[in-house]
């Protein structure tokens, strides 16, 4: 099963830093997209294929947020 969610942060060193602690600590296997907004704040998608708890994305810090899918239902 694949969890996906997505986060804002304020500026790249903090996303870069919860890039790491998924990598590293949490030992993710899947996809991450990282994107610069128009905004000046930085967009991490995660497509993950282990399960992480509410409180494990909490800590990773940012702000939670929905995204639109890039596949449509038919």
């Amino acid at each position: 099963m694949i969890i996906s969610f997505a986060l804002e942060f304020d500026d790249e060193a903090t996303l870069r830093k919860a890039v790491d602690k998924l990598w590293e600590k949490h030992e993710i296997s899947g996809e991450l997209e990282i994107r610069p907004l128009e905004s000046g704040k930085w967009r991490l998608q995660v497509h993950s294929e282990k399960q992480l708890r509410d409180s494990t994305i909490d800590s990773l810090g940012g702000k939670r947020v929905k995204v639109r899918s890039a596949v449509t239902k038919i």
